[in-house]
């Protein structure tokens, strides 16, 4: 088993979003502060393969798990960012089991799917050994996971668990509050039956599940509920709360 998903016995992953400052030593930023992973936003992010590449590399030598969330499932995307680098992908609007059990083909190699084989490449340390081997050293290391960011998705969130090769699930909470017809409403009714509904389904496949968001009620309240992978804030939405913040001191009378 991956070790980074054994959270059963770590306890809850503390992650954040790169969205779109391409600085490679950002990523030893978040381990220096103790951050386990990073998502780099490869959907509404401008990041070229090449930033992604190099962000990768130095998440990869210090420890920092990489996890690129792809603009959708395509065996481009995916296997380019596998081949990079990345330790995962996040696949985002994820509805169905037949939408992720496509991600797991392009992420997988054979038996468990049909990842193109290159493997001297950042993937493989450029040095892969027999290729049957690293291709199971491999597909074990390769994390696929999928946001949950609508009711269809809610609705099928336990068959999607259920499919071999995925790893574990993330609610998207603003997507899903639109589709529910109620933009940033993070605690309606319908909202908290999601939760629910993505803990459960992960529990009952085995798999872990987590929440992407900067409110850290909403982060508190999903691990109380069986959530332990949780993705809290991005760099952007820090840089921006603590400028506020600043300006907000400097201006306070004395």
């Amino acid at each position: 088993m991956n070790a980074f998903l054994n959270v059963e016995e770590s306890g809850s992953r503390i992650g954040m979003f790169l969205s779109e400052i391409a600085a490679p030593n950002l990523m030893r930023l978040y381990k220096s502060c103790g951050l386990e992973f990073v998502i780099i936003d490869g959907e509404h992010g401008y990041f070229s393969h090449a930033q992604m590449a190099a962000l990768a590399a130095v998440a990869n030598g210090i420890g920092l798990t990489a996890i690129v969330r792809v603009p959708c499932v395509s065996r481009e995307h995916i296997q380019k960012v596998l081949d990079l680098g990345a330790d995962g992908i996040l696949v985002p609007m994820t509805g169905t089991a037949e939408q992720i059990a496509q991600a797991v083909e392009y992420a997988k190699y054979y038996p468990m799917g049909k990842r193109g084989a290159s493997t001297m490449r950042p993937h493989s340390e450029y040095n892969p050994g027999k290729l049957a081997q690293y291709m199971e050293k491999a597909n074990e290391r390769t994390m696929v996971f999928a946001q949950i960011e609508t009711d269809e998705g809610v609705k099928h969130a336990g068959e999607i668990a259920a499919v071999p090769g995925v790893s574990g699930l993330f609610v998207g909470p603003n997507d899903l509050s639109i589709d529910y017809g109620t933009p940033g409403a993070s605690s309606t009714p319908e909202m908290e039956n999601a939760y629910r509904a993505v803990a459960e389904a992960g529990k009952a496949a085995g798999k872990p599940t987590g929440i992407i968001t900067g409110n850290m009620a909403l982060i508190k309240h999903c691990e109380a509920l069986g959530m332990r992978l949780f993705s809290c804030n991005s760099e952007v939405g820090l840089l921006s709360k603590q400028i506020k913040s600043m300006i907000s001191e400097f201006r306070a009378e004395a």
